[in-house]
């Protein structure tokens, strides 16, 4: 069997003509020791071996097909810390709002560390799925950790949804110096999301002030 650390000196020391081949043995060697696909991987999750786990993770990340999600969301449970922390910032590069709802639950949940959830904080704004809106805001009011609360804050704004507002506007009056700032740093998010956004449908004073003087050239 061909170690990743032969693999690379073999593929640094073999002529160019030559190299073909050898990324061929590399690719065979990489499906043997970490699976084909991600049923392998997601199977692999449950070895004992915490290494054999953290490998399949970054498969599973890498891959970024909607397919991975559930199997990195089972990995969140994991008992290693390195293979939970791996799985949520994978979540949250992939982006799927299907991990929306169970990586809030987390956020509840007392048997959930505090690593944990500033990771799954920071993946939620990362998704920027608007559902979860209403789960940060509750988590954000219920948390007796302020630097929790800030990571809820955070990810308001950084999911930019006008629904925040209010919850914002209550912890930009906050004693608390760092839970102000990051309050109206996520209010300027939105708001600078909310003007970027074209108006499709003009008021009718809008309207008024534009048909106005043309109406009036009419008379």
């Amino acid at each position: 069997i061909i170690s990743g650390t032969a693999a690379g000196i073999i593929l640094a020391s073999a002529p160019v003509s030559a190299q073909i081949d050898t990324y061929g043995a590399v690719r065979r060697y990489n499906r043997v020791s970490k699976g084909t696909n991600v049923n392998e991987w997601h199977r692999r999750l449950f070895d004992d071996d915490p290494q054999v786990r953290l490998d399949a993770v970054e498969s599973l990340g890498k891959d970024g097909s909607p397919n991975t999600v559930k199997p990195l969301l089972d990995a969140v449970n994991d008992s290693d810390p390195r293979v939970r922390a791996k799985a949520i910032d994978y979540l949250g590069r992939i982006g799927s709002p299907v991990a929306t709802l169970p990586l809030t639950q987390y956020l509840f949940l007392k048997d959930v560390d505090k690593a944990t959830k500033q990771r799954i904080l920071v993946a939620l704004g990362r998704i920027g799925d608007p559902d979860a809106v209403p789960r940060l805001i509750d988590f954000a009011n219920e948390t007796q950790d302020h630097e929790l609360r800030c990571g809820a804050l955070f990810a308001l704004g950084e999911i930019g949804d006008e629904g925040a507002m209010p919850c914002l506007e209550h912890y930009r009056a906050s004693d608390n110096p760092h839970e102000k700032r990051i309050a109206e740093d996520a209010i300027g998010k939105i708001k600078q999301r909310l003007a970027a956004v074209p108006n499709q449908q003009p008021t009718i004073i809008e309207l008024e002030k534009l048909l106005g003087p043309q109406q009036q050239g009419k008379r």
